[in-house]
């Protein structure tokens, strides 16, 4: 079991530090459901913190069966990301954590399934602020679900999302990842942004730009994401994407 970011941590209160041990090693659902409402409930960031990072590591263990023992308490998960997030980042000198800004990583590993569209103005807070690579690769899985879910994604998120991707400064995986948050955002502005790559020198910034066009504007740009394909090498990471959507679409 883990708590991320928090695994080494060893809180002041000695109830919170009895509540975050069984986080790590629980003994039954029944005492662990209570330890981390003990932690989320605390209105302490860095116990909450512990609590949110728990709460998406249940989420990924749910995945092999017997479900997340927390989901009844997600809305509630939900609210304290959103205010730890209204912060500024704890440094790991602050916090105790392996790393500076844990406490936003954590809470958006928590809003990964469960952000909504009004978040989106404060993931692109997150986004634009931060250095972080690992704060910056939570934020941009969290963006997924306001993109997907908003009838118009948020212009300042896809903005955000657009300027970083073409930062040049940035690692070129970095900008790859979050140009592929574009996925989700079924917006004219998007398939712009992913345009810009299609011309790009750089394969692995073309795949990413195929996947956007693939995913959210096949019916318009299926011929710009054919010809990029044609380009690539046969063993091309990440090629099967778009290749898998345009034989989707074919079998339709």
């Amino acid at each position: 079991m883990t708590t991320y970011y928090w695994d080494s941590v060893s809180l002041d209160a000695a109830e919170l530090e009895v509540a975050r041990a069984e986080l790590v090693k629980p003994s039954s659902d029944a005492t662990f459901v209570d330890a981390f409402l003990k932690l989320l409930r605390s209105e302490q960031r860095v116990p909450v913190s512990v609590a949110l990072a728990r709460f998406q590591y249940a989420e990924a263990e749910s995945r092999w069966g017997g479900g997340n023992p927390c989901e009844p308490y997600e809305m509630e998960v939900l609210d304290r990301a959103r205010w730890v997030l209204r912060q500024p980042p704890l440094t790991a000198a602050e916090s105790g954590a392996r790393r500076d800004g844990a406490d936003h990583a954590s809470a958006l590993l928590a809003m990964t399934n469960l952000a909504q569209p009004e978040d989106a103005e404060l993931i692109a807070d997150v986004m634009d602020r931060t250095t972080d690579p690992e704060v910056l690769s939570n934020a941009t899985a969290a963006a997924s679900k306001p993109l997907e879910q908003a009838d118009k994604p948020n212009p300042r998120l896809v903005e955000v999302i657009g300027r970083i991707a073409m930062d040049d400064s940035q690692d070129r995986r970095t900008r790859a990842e979050v140009m592929e948050a574009l996925r989700f955002a079924h917006c004219a502005e998007g398939a712009d942004i992913a345009m810009r790559f299609t011309e790009s020198d750089d394969v692995q910034l073309q795949v990413s730009a195929a996947s956007v066009l693939a995913t959210a504007h096949l019916a318009t740009h299926r011929e710009v994401v054919e010809r990029l394909m044609a380009s690539w090498p046969q063993d091309t990471p990440g090629a099967y994407y778009p290749r898998m959507l345009l034989e989707d679409a074919d079998e339709e």
